[in-house]
This record gives C-alpha cells, structure tokens and sequence, in this order.
C-alpha cells in the first residue's frame, strides 16, 4: 500500500511540474505520458531501495 502512496504522489507531482515548465516555455501541447513513465520509474528506483535497505533478519532461536 505504501508503494501505491509514492506512486499517486511522485504522479501528482510530476504531472505538476510538467505543466509548469510547459507554461514557463510559453504553453505548447501538454505531454501527460512522460512525467507518468518518469514517476514509475522513480517508484521502482523507491522500491529497489526500500529492498536494500531493510536490515536482514537475524535467526534467535538456535542461541
């Protein structure tokens, strides 16, 4: 569930950024799919991470 939070919020923003950059450029036709692939991407790169970092579990019951 987590990970669906970092993807609606890395798209929301991404897609607000776009359209912001798209205005400072003087407001040609608004690309929706890129900042979509590019919040993916950053999701996956969020997760590899959150997969790396978890520490390992150690085995208690053999002490």
């Amino acid at each position: 569930m987590k990970y669906l939070a970092v993807l609606f919020w890395a798209i929301l923003l991404l897609e607000m950024v776009n359209f912001v950059l798209n205005s400072l450029e003087g407001g040609g036709p608004l690309n929706l799919i890129t900042p979509i692939v590019a919040a993916v991407i950053f999701t996956i790169i969020v997760v590899l991470f959150d997969m790396t970092m978890k520490p390992l579990k150690k085995d208690t019951s053999q002490q």
